[in-house]
């Protein structure tokens, strides 16, 4: 039978990798096609079906959704879409399903499992660097510590299992990713080679995050990259620490809370890759959010504004 593969990420498991590495794919002869209608940025996923399914105000009729999507089942392509925005409450989902059966395909849901705190974490790093969070990490985590996909087995896994949607899982494991994105691929009929995923995406420091929300709105005038400014100073300095947002009382809360989601993980028959994805499981460690240094990092900071021509 053919498949309709929905890719729904979840954000912070590197989905712009795969988007982008299977946007070659999208007038091959290959048993999945990755279409080209859809994409709204140059990840090149297919964000726009997703905000037309959630009926969300970004969606734009011009680049393609639904309509696409039934041409291309019409024409009996397999097709795989990704986006980290696409819905996983089956009423968003209808549409698909119904387009499915219609033209005799099996609608199935990819999704990536990741540690739920380092994921959090993640999040938050993520929107500090991209000048959209300006919260403390306290309060940004009340917050996001609610969302669906983070409620893996009861939201995720249960919820689309009972509207008849299959879900697989695959692993989300830092180190592996280019064998894991290789394997998924040759799962779903696409060729690749661990060597063709590059996944750079480094997580700020606690002086880097210092530095975004100090001298953020003057870096995008600057020629150099601040990762690059970073990079070469960093050593220097001896800011060489990824940034972890939890503290001691605060990691305690959040176990706490998302401490159901570790033991259901276990019941989920990831694909592949079980036993190292638990492995991955935080562990306490020395906190890492202070800077313990205010005068060297003035130093430090003085001299990126100085390379960054700020």
């Amino acid at each position: 039978m053919r498949r309709l593969v929905l890719h729904v990420g979840p954000s912070k498991t590197a989905s712009t990798t795969i988007q982008q590495y299977l946007s070659t794919y999208t007038n091959a002869e290959t048993a999945l096609t990755y279409p080209k209608w859809g994409w709204t940025r140059p990840d090149n996923g297919h964000h726009n079906l997703a905000y037309q399914l959630r009926n969300d105000a970004r969606y734009v009729a011009s680049l393609g959704g639904l309509n696409n999507l039934r041409q291309d089942l019409e024409k009996g392509r397999q097709l795989f879409l990704s986006s980290e925005d696409f819905p996983i409450y089956p009423p968003n989902l209808e549409a698909l399903q119904v387009a499915a059966k219609e033209f005799g395909y099996t609608f199935e849901v990819l999704f990536f499992v990741r540690d739920p705190i380092a994921r959090l974490n993640s999040m938050y790093t993520q929107q500090i660097k991209t000048f959209v969070e300006t919260r403390r990490f306290s309060d940004f985590i009340g917050v996001a510590a609610k969302e669906d996909k983070l409620q893996i087995k009861t939201v995720v896994k249960e919820r689309l299992e009972s509207a008849g949607i299959k879900v697989t899982f695959a692993p989300f494991i830092g180190p592996k990713m280019g064998e894991i994105f290789a394997r998924i691929c040759h799962h779903y009929g696409f060729t690749a080679e661990p060597t063709q995923f590059e996944h750079t995406n480094p997580a700020p420091s606690p002086e880097e995050i210092a530095l975004y929300r100090q001298i953020g709105h003057r870096m995008e005038k600057s020629h150099v990259n601040h990762w690059a400014a970073c990079n070469q100073l960093s050593k220097k300095y001896g800011f060489n620490r990824k940034y972890f947002g939890f503290d001691a009382h605060l990691l305690t809360e959040v176990k706490n809370l998302l401490e159901p989601q570790y033991a259901e993980i276990e019941t989920l028959n990831v694909l592949f890759l079980a036993d190292e994805l638990q492995q991955t499981f935080f562990k306490p460690r020395e906190k890492c959010a202070d800077i313990l240094d205010e005068t060297t990092f003035q130093a430090y900071k003085a001299e990126i504004i100085e390379l960054m021509r700020l």
